[in-house]
């Protein structure tokens, strides 16, 4: 399965969602911001796209601002 780009508004908070979707039994992998992701944040995230709905309920769970999904 393809993986998808999780962004957010800074890289403290991809951090902080990292840890929150690790907490979640949800791998992630940090990478480099894409050239076509508009974000002020340099990182991102990487996860399985059959991740996203669990990740989201993740995120919202731990009061993460989720920027968007590539």
């Amino acid at each position: 399965m393809a993986d998808v780009v999780l962004f957010f508004a800074s890289n403290a908070d991809t951090m902080i969602a990292t840890k929150a979707l690790k907490d979640s039994g949800i791998v992630a992998k940090m990478i480099p911001k894409p050239a076509n992701v508009t974000s002020s944040a340099n990182l991102c995230l990487s996860i399985e796209a059959g991740s996203v709905e669990p990740a989201k309920s993740a995120l919202g769970t731990a009061g993460i601002a989720l920027g968007g999904v590539v």
